[in-house]
């Protein structure tokens, strides 16, 4: 029941004590603030980590080639593995689990042109599926389609950065773009905003990447599988496989290091989410030892404050005043103080939160924000912690008799 009387009191002992409610308030306001600060400042992290990783799919395996380290059976190290069609079809062929996958070829540095425009972007010759790991967001348009590659069409699908600096404010779709000589027709566009190179891509069928510029072999550059919904173990044996077979088949020495690139990013995905869970615990290891500064900091006040008032708790139970009455009066002071003051710190650390998010916003730092749920469970751990720090000098207080009391100096 809602006593107004003694909010009144409360209020008034805290406005003509400020030295004493700005102690009590301090280190609470600090260590909230310090609490919402580190937290914002890792979601910040943990965001862009994720968001960098979102343009690629995290069910992916990516096998690139790479040279040997190692001779083996014959064969000297530094040796260049080159991957074909058939080794893509072939680790398609050995797992049901595969859901779908590209061979990847790039021609970095190639001259492209529309009207008099020209500039030098990067090709790449993919199959439909590169879609679905790259996470490829078309933003008009389709994407390279099944029979775009059965009949080698030369049709493309260029990044933003090339509309701009070529087409400028015209619609590319249904244009005509020069790549090496060879006109194109534009069937989509896409714009990446997590990563400004992939903007930079012209995508083609991979067949007419190999027909046309890699001189009619079949020779790929990497290749790339989706996992599906394979657990992270199943990935790993899935990840395991590829490797075995590929050593295999190209004669890469099995401890060789570096022959074989297979690149698991569910394997990268459960390490990035390892290392934030143990930034996390960090996080909150750091808030709970500031939560314990607080309280520490309103015990000892409380302590005072009720020392202090010693003479005051005399008269009072001299005059018929129950004990609780006298408790609850210095246990609803302490509380209110802390839930303030725990309110206080929230407010000014969210604020410079998002100070700072419009100065260090980076494509690795992404819109630090705080779990309200988490900080408001930390004040409410605080005021309970701040009521018992207030509550057990107050009941000492009550305990000595009232001629005591008033005897106290």
């Amino acid at each position: 029941m809602f006593d107004r009387d003694k909010w009144i009191e409360i209020l008034t002992t805290m406005v003509h004590n400020p030295l004493r409610t700005i102690l009590t308030s301090i280190s609470v306001i600090v260590g909230i603030f310090i609490l919402v600060i580190l937290l914002g400042l890792g979601q910040g992290l943990q965001n862009g980590a994720y968001e960098s990783m979102q343009d690629d799919a995290a069910n992916s395996i990516w096998i690139n080639r790479s040279r040997t380290s190692l001779p083996y059976q014959g064969y000297q190290s530094n040796r260049s593995i080159q991957y074909r069609n058939d080794d893509r079809e072939e680790v398609v062929a050995s797992d049901d689990k595969i859901t779908t996958s590209s061979s990847r070829l790039q021609f970095w540095g190639t001259q492209m042109k529309w009207g008099k425009e020209a500039a030098n972007f990067t090709v790449r010759s993919v199959h439909p599926g590169h879609q679905e790991v790259e996470r490829t967001v078309l933003s008009s348009g389709r994407y390279i389609n099944q029979r775009d590659v059965d009949e080698a069409r030369k049709v493309a699908v260029i990044g933003q950065t090339i509309i701009e600096d070529l087409f400028g404010d015209v619609e590319p779709l249904g244009e005509l773009i020069e790549v090496m000589g060879v006109k194109f027709k534009v069937v989509g566009t896409f714009n990446d905003p997590n990563s400004r190179w992939e903007n930079r891509i012209l995508y083609t069928p991979i067949t007419t990447g190999q027909k046309l510029f890699n001189g009619g072999g079949d020779g790929i550059d990497m290749f790339i599988i989706s996992t599906g919904e394979s657990s992270f173990e199943e990935s790993f044996a899935m990840e395991d496989n590829i490797d075995s077979y590929l050593r295999s088949k190209h004669k890469v020495h099995p401890d060789d290091p570096r022959g074989i690139d297979v690149r698991n990013v569910n394997e990268e995905f459960q390490t990035i989410q390892n290392v934030f869970l143990g930034i996390n615990v960090f996080i909150y290891g750091i808030g709970i030892l500031t939560m314990l500064i607080g309280i520490i900091g309103v015990s000892l006040i409380m302590s005072i404050v009720v020392k202090e008032r010693t003479k005051e708790i005399g008269v009072r139970k001299a005059l018929g005043a129950t004990p609780w009455s006298i408790v609850s009066l210095i246990l609803q002071e302490s509380i209110f103080t802390t839930l303030i003051a725990g309110l206080i710190g929230l407010l000014i650390g969210v604020g410079i939160l998002q100070v700072l998010a419009h100065f260090i916003e980076h494509e690795f730092f992404k819109s630090p924000r705080v779990n309200v749920r988490a900080i408001l469970t930390a004040i409410g751990l605080i005021v309970f912690f701040g009521g018992i720090a207030g509550l057990i000098p107050a009941i000492r207080a009550v305990m000595i008799k009232p001629v005591e009391a008033l005897r106290d100096e």
